[in-house]
């Protein structure tokens, strides 16, 4: 039976238009909801509780020769994972009963957009984590499938230093993304509000009738507003205050070496398949950690950069991608010329296809009958985000009752394929 999007309380009507009103502004505001894959279901969750994911692993087509020997049949093989419900977000506000009608309207427009921008914003930022956050085995072999991002591409500028966001960051983007196979459609861009602001100046202007077409006259009029989303190369792009930077540098270290690592596969491959890791060996690992974005270079020429997956003494092992975002062989990275820091990097955007990032949402059970309080509970059919209001705890000093909103969330990467990072100003 499907869920109804509307709790059956009728009598909670103030309830029912904060929690309408608050999740009209949530659809609006909040980014990484939107480009993530949603789903809901009926029914009381605790905090805590994992909701189960799962999908198909690639399969590769056998030549097939009958006369030589028949076709070997498998069962169908599937990525599993969990999704755990570890974010209940709240936000509290008291109603006051000799308060006027009219004063009660203006409340309620304005906790309603409140209630949205306490719930997007750290909802916003905890998503965003789940493109930054590692958690990996320290050694052995690790086959990487539901864990963040490793592609990367970045703008830099003649002397290979990171220069303001532009097309070329897109455009590698695409390029690893494509490498991976992953859908030509759904492709989001989330940027940092610093890098919004170079794109629209990076965007090519033009007038007239090719204007019109692909949306430029309506970018110079009033700009990318937070929410919005514009399609460029292929990806569908929008901004976020929620998009990170990396503020930890380490002092440049020579490379004395450079050898394929054996100790990280894919997990979705039939047969055992490298990622396409690299081992360097480097005079100095001070400072250095797992999750860190590294840069791979001379002072003016930017060989590669990678997401930093294993330390290990002076070992550091990671994927180097090209900034144009394709991955490089450890003999293209020259040792005793070629040097490896930490680097400051302003804004580090995120890139995925819709089905790399999962959110599910499900709502706590509504306070009981006979506890004195009400409660509307709100899903959106088409976002699957859902909003809940309760009201209770009556003060007979102060004629005021509590309220609070809430929404119970987990969210994850399930496929570190398709996503990846842009790095720019």
């Amino acid at each position: 039976m499907p869920t109804q999007p509307f709790s059956p309380n009728s009598a909670a009507l103030l309830e029912t238009t904060i929690a309408q009103r608050a999740l009209t502004q949530l659809n609006l505001m909040a980014m990484y909801p939107r480009v993530a894959v949603r789903n809901f279901e009926p029914g009381a969750f605790e905090r805590g509780d994992n909701v189960k994911v799962r999908r198909p692993k690639r399969r590769t087509a056998t030549d097939l020769n009958p006369r030589v020997a028949p076709y070997i049949f498998t069962e169908a093989q599937f990525f599993a994972g969990n999704v755990a419900l570890e974010r209940l977000w709240t936000d509290g506000f008291l109603t006051y009963g000799y308060d006027s009608g009219q004063t009660m309207a203006r409340y309620i427009d304005e906790t309603a957009s409140q209630i949205a921008d306490a719930i997007v914003t750290p909802n916003d930022s905890y998503m965003y984590s789940q493109f930054r956050t590692w958690n990996i085995a320290a050694s052995g072999i690790v086959n990487l499938g539901d864990h963040p991002p490793v592609a990367i591409s970045a703008c830099v500028d003649s002397n290979g230093q990171l220069a303001n966001f532009n097309n070329e960051g897109l455009r590698g983007a695409n390029v690893f993304l494509d490498l991976e196979n992953v859908p030509s459609t759904n492709r989001y861009c989330i940027m940092s509000s610093t890098a919004k602001g170079a794109f629209l100046g990076d965007s090519i202007v033009v007038n007239g009738f090719a204007a019109t077409s692909i949306g430029s006259g309506g970018l110079i009029e009033r700009g990318l507003r937070l929410g919005d989303f514009v399609e460029r190369y292929g990806l569908m792009v929008g901004g976020s205050n929620s998009v990170g930077n990396q503020s930890t540098a380490t002092a440049t270290t020579a490379i004395s070496g450079a050898a394929a690592s054996t100790e990280f596969f894919y997990a979705d491959e039939g047969t055992p398949k490298s990622v396409g890791a690299v081992a360097m060996t480097v005079s100095s690992a001070a400072g250095i950690a797992v999750g860190q974005i590294a840069r791979i270079g001379t002072a003016s020429k930017a060989t590669a950069f990678g997401v930093v997956l294993r330390v290990a003494g002076n070992v550091i092992t990671l994927v180097p991608y090209s900034v144009n975002g394709t991955k490089l062989l450890p003999n293209q990275i020259t040792t005793g010329t070629d040097t490896f820091n930490i680097p400051v990097i302003p804004s580090v955007n995120t890139v995925n296809h819709m089905e790399a990032l999962v959110m599910v949402t499900r709502r706590i059970a509504e306070p009981t009958r006979g506890s004195g309080a009400v409660a509307a509970s709100i899903t959106d059919p088409n976002t699957s985000l859902s909003i809940q209001v309760f009201t209770g705890q009556y003060d007979l000093g102060t004629v005021s009752e509590r309220n609070a909103a809430y929404m119970l969330t987990g969210s994850k990467i399930t496929d570190f394929r398709k996503c990846g990072l842009i790095l720019s100003l």
